[in-house]
């Protein structure tokens, strides 16, 4: 007659402790690849004694709140991708909502939290800083993608950026050494999240550590609230303002860098002959766009399901010190500064 299998045989052939194993066939909480390794060995030996529900992962209901509607759909469909694939592996239940800051008041959001129960929230274009504090202080687990550029009030809560400064600021000693050049411009508001004013800061600390003299003057750093990044026209106005004539623009992303591109052709400048051109998220439009555009890549799906993985932690970790997991930035050379 066949041996039964046990949580002790399972436990003996894994190395590890019946208790573990115990937990993680019932849901309890264990390191993830400890419970996937429990998991697969148990239908290994074809554990029967509960049942596959008993032995998955806990089902949390996850909320997914963005600060306004997603509109740059190349950038953002991969994140969600990411966000969903992550929740149906786990049998996670997933829910949307967006925040309109000026139209919904915050008990709105609030009721309909409580409403549907949920376990944890992922933040995504949420910058506003009176909306993440009261985030932060609503008791619900949080893990934002990405952050406002002021703080917030201090909590238990994770945020998942890129390495935004380290990226600009290796590309900026880059493009020193191999064109000889100093000047250079960033366009974007440094205060409209955490990862432009990064890759702002990335910038400037580059500079002054090669000795090269830069003012605020020599920038485009106007409030997004007021002035239109996507207009060349607007940009090209901004631009003629230059004391200094740039020989580099850095771009808070690909799509105000495209914009620069086309606020120059009236202006007779040549990307990348005259001025060379960075932007950053690598989205589809880089390669479209001509010249093709200099920018960085970040596995966005990638970006997406860590974020899952990091709220996971905090639901059952709730009083874990708060982590910034930062996801590296590759950057991709193309036609934009290719002289």
């Amino acid at each position: 007659m066949k041996k039964a299998v046990t949580i002790k045989s399972i436990a003996e052939q894994l190395n590890l402790s019946r208790n573990t194993v115990a937990k993680a066939l019932n849901g309890h909480y264990v390191p993830e690849k400890t419970r996937e390794l429990v998991l697969n060995k148990a239908r290994e030996l074809n554990y029967k004694s509960i049942n596959a529900e008993q032995g998955a992962s806990p089902s949390y209901r996850i909320l997914l709140v963005s600060g306004k509607p997603l509109n740059n759909i190349n950038y953002f469909v991969p994140i969600i991708r990411g966000i969903e694939n992550s929740c149906y592996a786990k049998n996670y239940e997933l829910f949307q909502y967006t925040y309109h800051r000026d139209r919904t008041p915050f008990s709105d959001f609030a009721n309909y939290v409580k409403e549907i129960n949920v376990s944890g929230i992922v933040a995504i274009e949420c910058f506003n800083k009176d909306f993440n504090t009261r985030l932060v202080n609503f008791g619900k687990p949080v893990c934002f993608i990405d952050f406002t550029a002021q703080d917030a009030a201090a909590g238990a809560f994770d945020v998942i950026a890129v390495n935004d400064f380290r990226s600009v600021y290796d590309l900026v000693l880059r493009l020193r050494k191999r064109y000889r050049i100093s000047r250079f411009c960033f366009v974007g508001d440094p205060e409209h999240c955490m990862s432009f004013r990064e890759r702002y800061h990335g910038m400037l600390t580059a500079l002054a550590a090669q000795g090269c003299p830069h003012a605020a003057a020599d920038d485009v750093l106007c409030s997004d609230e007021t002035f239109d990044y996507g207009n060349p026209a607007a940009l090209s106005t901004e631009i003629l303002k230059l004391v200094n004539r740039p020989e580099c623009f850095i771009c808070c992303n690909d799509f105000v860098a495209r914009a620069v591109c086309n606020a120059l052709k009236p202006l007779g400048v040549a990307v990348p002959d005259d001025v060379l051109v960075v932007g950053f998220d690598n989205v589809a439009e880089t390669v479209a766009s001509r010249p093709t555009l200099t920018t960085f890549s970040v596995n966005k799906e990638f970006l997406g399901s860590e974020t899952v993985r990091t709220l996971v932690h905090r639901i059952e970790n709730p009083a874990a010190p708060a982590r910034m997991i930062i996801v590296g930035a590759k950057p991709v050379p193309r036609e934009s500064t290719a002289r």
